[in-house]
This record gives C-alpha cells, sequence and structure tokens, in this order.
C-alpha cells in the first residue's frame, strides 16, 4: 500500500468516527507505531487532522473535494472556452474518457452535437448528458457513488478499467505545478484518475487559469503523464511553461 493511500484511509477512519488511536491504527494496517506516527505528523502538517495522546481527531477544516452545485458556478465562462477547445480534438469514431468534474462536463455539452462515439464516464451527469443522443454510446464506471461529486469511485471504478483502452482522456485537476506535476484536493479520486490516465493513447488535462502554479494536496502524476493541457489564457509563469514545454506537453490556450 502507497502511503498517501494509507494516509488517505486513516482520514476515512476519522470521518466515519472522529478519532482514532496509534494502536488501532497499527493493527489495521499491519505497521510500526513510528509509521503511523510520521502519518500523522504529516497529516497535522497538512492541517487535516490534531494529534492527541496517543492518537488524533480530525480537524473541522480539513481539505475536501468541494459540492458539484458550488463548483458549477466557479469560473463558468471560462470552463465553457475550455471545453471548447478540448472538444476540438476529438474525432468521429473515437473511444473517450470522461473524468468527473465541471470542467470535464462541460466538454460532455459540447459533444452532445457530435455522432459515432464511445463515451466512458465515472460522471452520472456527464452520461446523463448523452441519454438522448442515439450516435453516442456510453458506458458508466461502476463503483462506489459519492453523492458530492455526483461520481463513482473507488476500487471496484479502478478495476473498471483494467481492460479498457480509450484514444482520449480528459482529466480535470486542481492544480498544475512544476514541481508537484498534475494535483487535486484529496485522495479520494487519485487511484481512478491514475488508471484513467494509464488507458488512454492521449490524456488532456483541463484547468482554468486558477489553477496554474498551484501545488494542491495529492499529485496523480508528474506533468509527463499528460500530453495535453488546456487552458483558458495564456500561462503567465514562465517556470510552469518551461516545465511544462520540457516535458512535451502541448499548450492549448484560450486568448487573453
Amino acid at each position: 500500500m502507497f502511503v498517501e493511500e494509507r494516509q488517505q484511509l486513516i482520514l476515512d477512519l476519522l470521518r466515519e468516527a472522529g478519532k482514532v488511536s496509534v494502536e488501532s491504527l497499527t493493527e489495521e494496517f499491519s505497521v510500526s507505531a513510528p509509521t503511523i506516527r510520521a502519518d500523522l505528523a504529516a497529516l497535522e502538517q497538512r492541517g487535516q487532522l490534531r494529534r492527541t495522546h496517543g492518537g488524533a481527531i480530525l480537524r473541522d477544516h480539513s481539505p475536501a473535494e468541494p459540492p458539484l452545485g458550488a463548483k458549477e458556478q466557479a469560473h463558468r465562462d471560462e470552463k465553457r472556452r475550455i471545453a471548447r477547445l478540448a472538444a476540438s480534438r476529438v474525432k468521429e469514431h473515437e473511444t473517450i474518457l470522461l473524468d468527473a468534474g465541471t470542467t470535464v462536463h462541460e466538454i460532455a455539452r459540447v459533444l452532445r452535437e457530435r455522432s459515432s462515439l464511445t463515451i466512458v464516464t465515472n460522471s452520472l451527469p456527464s452520461a446523463f448528458e448523452f441519454a438522448n443522443c442515439p450516435g453516442i454510446t456510453v458506458l458508466l464506471i461502476g463503483g462506489q457513488f459519492h453523492s458530492e461529486r455526483q461520481a463513482t469511485l473507488g476500487p471496484l471504478a479502478t478495476e473498471f478499467l483494467r481492460d479498457i483502452h480509450v484514444d482520449r482522456a480528459f482529466i480535470g485537476v486542481n492544480g498544475v505545478s512544476e514541481d508537484a506535476g498534475w494535483t487535486v484536493v484529496d485522495f479520494d479520486a487519485v487511484q481512478l484518475k491514475r488508471a484513467m490516465m494509464s488507458r488512454a493513447r492521449d490524456v488532456i488535462v483541463v484547468a482554468d487559469h486558477t489553477k496554474l502554479g498551484e501545488a494542491t494536496f495529492a499529485s496523480i502524476g508528474p506533468l509527463t503523464s499528460a500530453q495535453v493541457l488546456v487552458t483558458d489564457t495564456p500561462i503567465v509563469q514562465p517556470q510552469l511553461q518551461n516545465a511544462l514545454e520540457m516535458a512535451g506537453v502541448e499548450i492549448i490556450q484560450g486568448a487573453s
């Protein structure tokens, strides 16, 4: 088990119980007490919990993915601009993988006008966009349903992708950093996003200008793990621009 995965599971246990002990976590994960203490120290440093004598309690302000409704209202025009640019990459008869998220949902809305596509997605809103599109086949990824994201996640969703190969995957992120790569705010979607990226011939990351130069909590991969970045304005951070170019990432950007 990866360190990041274990730490996310610790947070999951905290959300369920409100507190955890070092002793119970060593039994749960079959690791030593110093290992668990190091995990708790790292999570406390990130502001996600507060250590107590022999364990930890959850902080109220731990990083989390905002509800879908709140995210839809933020930078809507920019997301639509990105969606039009991103959708222009799609050709007839391709198999397209759509990640969950509001920017990728805007791509689904653009692709409704196409035909002869196969769409694979874990996003219920994106799947429903194609309900009355007879020329488009939709495969909905199974897994644990997360109501705030309106999407399926977890090991079952990751396993669903094991034997699937797609032409293009559109992936949403919370941060794009020259050091941390493509990042998100928590670990709930990390494994599935990584699986999506590994099953695609062409990985296209979509991110508006507020995400550029930001490194959020969890990395889903280095910059070299994607082929294309689509954003709404020219990149103003020279170091990020250079890092993307060095990683071989094609940058598609809207007008400033």
